[in-house]
């Protein structure tokens, strides 16, 4: 969202001027850091979650499927 603000506000749709196009890419630089931060955190979190609930879920899945007895 704030990429594409900072787009919005670049190519004149938002408002025209220099000042304009100056906030819109600030915006841009700080969506494209956002975007790139992004990925590597979306990973960490998910391997941590695996981590903390793979047993549960087997477990699960073993008592649902009746290999548990």
């Amino acid at each position: 969202m704030i990429f594409g603000t900072g787009m919005c506000f670049g190519l004149s749709v938002f408002g025209t001027g220099v000042i304009f196009m100056v906030i819109g890419v600030l915006l841009g630089i700080v969506g494209v850091a956002i975007c790139i931060i992004n990925f590597p955190l979306y990973k960490k979190l998910l391997k941590k979650g695996k981590e903390k609930y793979a047993f549960e879920i087997l477990e699960l899945a073993k008592e649902i499927t009746g290999e548990a007895q």
